[in-house]
C-alpha cells in the first residue's frame, strides 16, 4: 500500500461525535455490567439488550467514525455526501437507546429503534458505495470495504426481522435468523474491516512496504465463503 495523505480527510468535527458517543455508551456498558447476572443465558432479553448497548453504542459507533476519516483518505477522493454523517450518528444513537430500552422495558419499542438502526446503516452503506465509485482505487482494501458493507446491510436486515418478530409484528421464530445476523454483522461486517484496514494501518505504523497481499488476498476469499457459506 503506497503512502496515504490526509488532504481528503472531512474535518474533525464531523466524526468527533462519533468518537465521544462511543465513548459513552461504552462506559454505561461497563458500569452495566456490575448488575449482570453471570449465569443468564445468551437468549435473554437483558443479554441481548447490554450486547446492542455495547455493539451498537460503541463499537459500530467508533467503526463509524473511523471509516469516515478513513475511506476517504485510502481511496483519495471525497465522500460523495459528507453531510450524511451529521445524520447518521444521531439516527444511530437514537436508534440504539430505542432498542436497549425496548429490550428492557418494551418489546414493541423494538421495531421501531431497528428501523432507526437499519436507516442509518443504509445512509452510511449508500454513501461508502457512492465514495468508493468516485475514486479509481482498485485494491484487497477497496474490495474489502465494499464486501464488509454488503454484509453488514444483509446482517442488519435479517436483525431488523428480527425485532419485528420480537416486537410481534410478523410471526417468525427469530431465532431461526440470528445465526446469519450474527456472522453477517460480525464475521461479515466488522472482521473483514479490520482485516482490510489493516492492510492500511499496520505499513504505515510499522514503515513496512513491497510486502505480498497474497496471505490477505486468501484470508479475503475464505472470509467471504465462509461467512456466505453459514
Amino acid at each position: 500500500m503506497s503512502g496515504i495523505s490526509r488532504d481528503f480527510a472531512p474535518p474533525f468535527k464531523l466524526i468527533s461525535p462519533f468518537f465521544m458517543i462511543g465513548t459513552i455508551f461504552y462506559f454505561f456498558s461497563m458500569i452495566a455490567l456490575f448488575a449482570f447476572d453471570s449465569e443468564a443465558s445468551f437468549v435473554q432479553l437483558s443479554t441481548i439488550g447490554w450486547v446492542h448497548l455495547y455493539l451498537l453504542g460503541f463499537v459500530m459507533m467508533i467503526i463509524f467514525g473511523a471509516m469516515a476519516q478513513l475511506v476517504p483518505v485510502v481511496i483519495e477522493v471525497g465522500h460523495a455526501a459528507v453531510d450524511f454523517f451529521y445524520i447518521i450518528w444521531p439516527m444511530l444513537t437514537l436508534g440504539t437507546i430505542l432498542m436497549v430500552s425496548a429490550f428492557a422495558f418494551s418489546l414493541p419499542l423494538l421495531p421501531y429503534g431497528g428501523m432507526v438502526v437499519l436507516i442509518s446503516m443504509i445512509i452510511f452503506g449508500a454513501n461508502l458505495f457512492a465514495t468508493l465509485k468516485l475514486g479509481d482505487h482498485k485494491s484487497i482494501v477497496v474490495s474489502s470495504m465494499k464486501a464488509s458493507n454488503v454484509f453488514l446491510l444483509l446482517g442488519i436486515l435479517s436483525g431488523f426481522v428480527m425485532a419485528l418478530s420480537f416486537g410481534g409484528m410478523i410471526d417468525i421464530d427469530p431465532m431461526n435468523w440470528l445465526k446469519a445476523h450474527v456472522y453477517a454483522v460480525f464475521g461479515g461486517y466488522v472482521l473483514l474491516t479490520i482485516m482490510g484496514i489493516s492492510m492500511v494501518l499496520l505499513p504505515m505504523f510499522g514503515l513496512s512496504h513491497g510486502f505480498s497481499e497474497k496471505p490477505m488476498e486468501l484470508a479475503y476469499r475464505l472470509m467471504n465463503f465462509g461467512v456466505g457459506g453459514v
